[in-house]
């Protein structure tokens, strides 16, 4: 049912109180309402109500999207979107796209609903939709959904959404909303993109950063170029709480413009020029008190978005400085590993979720190569051991387990790489993304390459300048379109719901894993294991020994380092199962996996399990 309601309000006091009828049940708004002569206009259905103000000299508003409400009803002060700067520029459009107010929105109108709804699940995440993409000014949103994408990611950028600090009783006019007594300024641009994603059915990350000048005042950064202030951390975590909290209540799938449903708090904040903390530059660094800045952040962020969406995830930012051996605290702008910041966070987390967001690049970015032999970087060539660090470290834990991979991309330019070597490598990352049981999300970065960084040799875009496609384009966008007939499916979304586990041999003995071999190695057998845990199986993990790898029930890897999951094998025989083996070869130190329970004239060490013939 829908029903249109068009009346006058006449100002009598400060609240006034509107009952609409008619639904499958009664909801009753309260309305604040500076303004002494309001036209209103009420649309119900069974689902949603939408509310129109204007003061009534306007008349009836006009036709268009002023916003959905269901049950909670939204500030009234233009439905517009929040400015997006910095390396991802606004979704859907350049800047502030149209510009103003959303037509018929007005200032200072603030409205609040009696009845709450109920928060919306976590959206459904399957590993066939686990590739997403940041879509940079791609002007066509339609032709990345087609594609089957899962998801897509938005910086968010503090800095213009609350340029001042203010905190008006009521904001002044123009594309703004308040929240919590603040105001805050919205790109019209940005309300439709994730409007438009979301009704897609497409996943929204945001990347929340970018400290306003008044948040910042009086810190002693040290910034390495003009621009990179913004990147200074907030003197006041709350405050940076406040503004995330605003988002995960805007943009909470509730309110009519559309959902982000993930957050990620600061960006690569083990680098000190992205979460600048005033270290580096001949100042020394306390690591300590450099987590702990951050930690204050995520906390405050963590429990505002949690107020607004219990379901929604909340992630801590890293670059692919992993273990303690790849920090830098004493370069010119510092980095401290992965691993410390995860470590401070849990400590200080208490029963918080929290999870990690994560930046696989190639050890060199320049680069299109990267292996299993990367530690004590963790990067698209050794992703498992990541998880299997955070399942090793974190036993009792299991939301530590799920990763997303953020931001991360292959370059295509310079004398490094090349456009093939980059289609190439696209595919291997998609193949080690989805080899790796934990990882449940996959930002590429980025749509197409951007002109500063192409300058300086770096193209990471799938598309260039031009918007023409490079061969990597393709091996993306067709990877895992199931719904074309026949479906063309590639780089491991084939094997789906299972994944490969290929035993290869090199020089050095031999290979077992999800993931693609060292580049040495040649494969010789394949099987596929299950990816999610089923009934009655084991996840495995493998285990680096010098130059070649074991693999084990056993999550601390028998004391060897950890390469991560490869997958479920299951624990009793069934159709098309066959067993497999662990072996060892006494005369190399060598070992092995076989269907052979005599391991091919070696020494059986044990049953690992059940695998699918492949």
């Amino acid at each position: 049912m829908r029903a249109l309601v068009t009346s006058h309000l006449i100002f009598v006091s400060s609240l006034l109180t509107l009952s609409v009828f008619g639904c499958s049940e009664d909801k009753t708004y309260n309305i604040r309402a500076p303004e002494r002569d309001l036209s209103f206009e009420v649309m119900v259905d069974d689902q949603e109500v939408r509310m129109m103000i204007a003061p009534s000299d306007q008349g009836p508003l006009p036709e268009g999207d002023q916003g959905g409400v269901a049950g909670e009803v939204p500030p009234v002060g233009g439905e517009a979107g929040a400015e997006v700067a910095g390396e991802v520029p606004p979704l859907g459009g350049e800047g502030g796209g149209e510009g103003g107010t959303e037509a018929g929105a007005t200032a200072g109108v603030e409205l609040n609903a009696g009845t709450e709804a109920e928060p919306l699940p976590y959206p459904e995440r399957t590993p066939m939709r686990i590739k997403a993409i940041q879509p940079d000014f791609w002007r066509d949103p339609a032709e990345l959904i087609g594609n089957n994408i899962g998801g897509v990611a938005v910086n968010l950028v503090w800095a213009a959404w609350e340029p001042e600090d203010r905190a008006p009783t009521r904001c002044d006019g123009g594309p703004e909303a308040s929240y919590q007594g603040r105001c805050f300024t919205i790109d019209p641009a940005v309300d439709r993109a994730i409007r438009t994603y979301s009704e897609a059915g497409v996943v929204v990350t945001a990347v929340v950063y970018g400290t306003p000048a008044w948040a910042r005042s009086g810190r002693d950064c040290s910034t390495p170029a003009p621009g990179f202030e913004v990147f200074c951390a907030p003197n006041d975590a709350e405050a940076y709480g406040r503004f995330v909290g605003f988002l995960a209540w805007r943009y909470s799938g509730l309110l009519g413009h559309g959902r982000l449903s993930d957050f990620v708090i600061h960006n690569e904040v083990n680098s000190n020029t992205w979460f600048d903390i005033g270290c580096g530059g001949g100042r020394p660094c306390d690591a300590d008190a450099w987590v702990n800045t951050y930690t204050d952040s995520y906390l405050a962020a963590y429990d505002a978005v949690k107020a607004e969406q219990p379901h929604a995830k909340v992630l801590i930012s890293l670059d692919h400085h992993f273990g303690e051996g790849s920090a830098q605290p004493n370069i010119d702008q510092p980095i401290i590993s992965a691993q410390r910041v995860i470590e401070g966070v849990a400590r200080r987390a208490g029963e918080r979720e929290w999870q990690v967001a994560y930046h696989p690049y190639p050890p060199n970015l320049l680069s299109p190569n990267f292996s299993p032999y990367d530690l004590p970087k963790v990067t698209y060539g050794n992703l498992g051991a990541l998880v299997g660090w955070l399942r090793a470290r974190f036993p009792n834990d299991p939301h530590a387990w799920r990763v997303m991979l953020t931001e991360s991309g292959i370059n295509s330019a310079g004398r490094q790489s090349s456009e093939a070597a980059q289609a190439t490598a696209v595919c291997d990352t998609l193949y080690n993304a989805l080899g790796t049981p934990g990882i449940d999300n996959y930002i590429y970065h980025r749509m197409s390459d951007h002109p500063d960084e192409l300058a300086g040799g770096l193209g990471l875009g799938l598309r260039r300048p031009d918007g023409s496609a490079k061969p990597a384009w393709m091996v993306w966008a067709l990877a895992n379109r199931d719904d074309l007939r026949p479906p063309q499916l590639s780089c491991g979304f084939e094997h789906l719901p299972y994944i490969e586990l290929t035993r290869s041999s090199g020089r050095s003995g031999h290979w077992a894993s999800s993931r693609r071999p060292p580049s040495s190695f040649n494969e010789e057998q394949r099987w596929h294991i299950a990816r999610e845990q089923e009934p009655n199986t084991t996840l495995l993990f493998e285990c680096q020994v010098g130059q070649h790898n074991l693999l084990t029930p056993d999550v601390n890897c028998e004391g060897l380092p950890n390469l991560g999951p490869v997958g479920y094998v299951w624990e009793e025989a069934g159709d098309g199962r066959v067993a497999l083996y662990r072996c060892y070869v006494p005369s190399t130190g060598d070992h092995l996996v076989s269907e052979d329970e005599g391991c091919e004239g070696h020494t059986t060490e044990r049953l690992l399990g059940y695998v699918r013939r492949f």
